[in-house]
């Protein structure tokens, strides 16, 4: 049998286990990102590359212009929080969620994963774009989001996400490959939530996993504070049982000595870490070897790494092997299978029309470890590339929370 069918029907056949997964999952605790995005297609978007706009929309257009050529997508720090109203005068937009946590948890949430979500920010303009299942830390414990009060204030700036498909053509560019950037007008503090904090810790114990994001929009000022916040968080959370935390890095970019501080902030309590092809190549720089895989697991102390590209996923763990294959499988299917929707959905098949790359097999390494790759369900024609990393990161915690209460291994 060749490879194209045998990955169809090992994904299929998970598709249909998912439900199983979803009832054998523990709670997952999820910080500290949330935010809501305001989505411009980049086809429609005339008014960033006309001549006479102001000197920040300039400099953004052309950045834009240099990554659509690269095929590269990512973040951007802007620093202009005045041109929210610029850019919603001037450019047609949809409203969603934004933020690794929260976009982990609007894929989780409708497959029945109690996800327990940092969110200090309660607001109506927050709240609406959170799934109504997603539990948040109330008074007296956990609280649907369908359930939870309102206010009106918000604190954070919309994050501005901008799409562009392949085969389109945007300022004259032709668009290779489908992907989308990241804008932030302003820097924002990780979710403040003290109730959280309180109630993670209680809950820790039955918890089977937990996420935290890059902190990449916490202000310079603020770093040391949050640094030492999700280290103490997850330190508790490790102690008390939590077999997997895991940190999905960012494009970090200018900033990508904040790896670093994180890595050093959570040693010994963050178990997994993973990031997509591009993060690896600018965080690590070395190829994308076994070797160097596991050279970066062990200097962390981790026991699992893991890099997620277009067609594939490949990871180094030092546990069970069969698991991690689940969860590579598991998180590309959830990414699949939003990318031809468009939407967070949860699977029920394996997508139509995809294509399998072929990978290696996998291969034992040193003192136990082991590499394992899958082929990612791939098509060139997504109808949105919004939020797949992180809906990869849900699906392979979804399996993950399914596991053996219990620290993980040590290395």
């Amino acid at each position: 049998m060749s490879a194209q069918p045998r990955w169809s029907e090992s994904y299929g056949r998970l598709a249909e286990a998912l439900p199983r997964l979803a009832a054998a999952a523990r709670p997952v605790l999820l910080g500290f990102s949330a935010f809501t995005d305001a989505v411009v297609p980049l086809a429609a978007a005339e008014a960033l590359f006309a001549e006479d706009v102001p000197e920040p929309v300039h400099r953004l257009a052309e950045e834009i212009r240099t990554r659509l050529r690269e095929g590269r997508g990512g973040e951007i720090g802007l620093a202009w929080p005045q041109g929210d109203v610029w850019f919603l005068d001037r450019l047609e937009h949809r409203i969603g969620a934004g933020g690794t946590s929260l976009q982990i948890a609007n894929a989780l949430a409708p497959a029945g994963v109690p996800c327990l979500l940092a969110l200090g920010d309660r607001s109506e303009t927050q709240l609406v774009v959170a799934h109504g299942a997603i539990l948040l830390a109330g008074d007296g414990g956990p609280q649907r989001v369908d359930a939870c009060p309102r206010h009106n204030a918000t604190a954070k700036a919309r994050h501005w996400i901008f799409e562009a498909s392949a085969g389109s053509t945007v300022a004259g560019i032709a668009v290779r490959r489908s992907t989308r950037l990241i804008v932030r007008l302003a820097d924002d503090a990780p979710e403040h939530d003290p109730r959280f904090e309180a109630l993670s810790a209680r809950l820790a114990p039955s918890c089977g996993g937990a996420i935290i994001s890059s902190l990449l929009a916490t202000p310079d000022h603020l770093l040391d504070d949050a640094f030492a916040m999700v280290g103490r968080l997850a330190k508790a959370w490790r102690a008390a049982g939590v077999r997997f935390i895991h940190l999905e890095f960012a494009d970090y970019g200018a900033r990508r000595r904040m790896a670093a501080c994180l890595l050093a902030a959570l040693h010994g309590a963050v178990t997994s870490v993973g990031m997509s092809l591009s993060e690896w190549q600018s965080q690590v720089g070395a190829p994308l070897t076994a070797d160097a895989l596991l050279a970066f697991a062990q200097r962390h102390a981790l026991t699992r790494v893991c890099v997620h590209a277009d067609e594939w996923a490949t990871s180094v763990v030092l546990g069970d092997r069969e698991e991690e294959r689940r969860a590579l499988m598991a998180g590309s299917l959830f990414a699949a299978t939003r990318a031809f929707a468009g939407v967070p959905v949860v699977p029920t098949a394996c997508p139509s029309g995809v294509h399998f790359a072929e990978v290696a097999a996998d291969c034992d390494l040193a003192d136990g470890w082991a590499q394992v790759t899958v082929p990612s369900p791939y098509r060139a024609d997504p109808v949105s590339t919004i939020g797949l990393g992180d809906t990869f990161v849900a699906g392979c915690l979804l399996v993950y929370a399914g596991g053996a209460p219990g620290a993980a291994r040590s290395t």
